[in-house]
């Protein structure tokens, strides 16, 4: 994903940096939010949170993520297998929408798959735990 510089005036800087402050939330964090939420199409089904880990695109009302729904896809798996199979608390209509998010948004989806390989979180325990990771990585 790219990063376009973008310059607000000073008041609204100052509106949007107290609201994220509020949220627990970076200034940019929270524009990136509410322009995902105001400018990428409807979807009924999906919003995105805020997490520990950064922004999550879900479905409403679950914990289930649009990338997980996305990756089971990928495995082969088809919307009614992924709704009455594997995810049966999701409707079909719950699941198709998170994949047609995920055709309107792919960018975004797939550089959150990319983050949540097992080597990417490999990477970053290591990152935090320095040589003490090798050890639980077993390496």
């Amino acid at each position: 994903m790219s990063i376009v510089m973008v310059n607000l005036p000073q008041s609204l800087y100052d509106v949007v940096a107290e609201r994220a402050a509020s949220q627990n939330q970076t200034p940019e964090d929270l524009v990136q939010e509410l322009l995902i939420e105001h400018l990428a199409p409807s979807h009924p089904y999906v919003e995105t949170v805020q997490s520990r880990s950064g922004l999550r695109v879900m479905v409403k009302g679950s914990r289930v993520g649009v990338d997980v729904i996305v990756d089971y896809s990928h495995a082969g798996y088809t919307p009614n297998e992924i709704a009455s199979e594997i995810l049966p608390h999701l409707t079909p209509d719950e699941v198709s929408d998170a994949l047609s998010y995920y055709e309107d948004n792919p960018l975004l989806i797939d550089q959150i798959l990319q983050a949540n390989t097992s080597e990417a979180w490999q990477e970053r325990l290591r990152e935090r735990m320095g040589p003490a990771a090798e050890q639980l990585l077993g390496n």
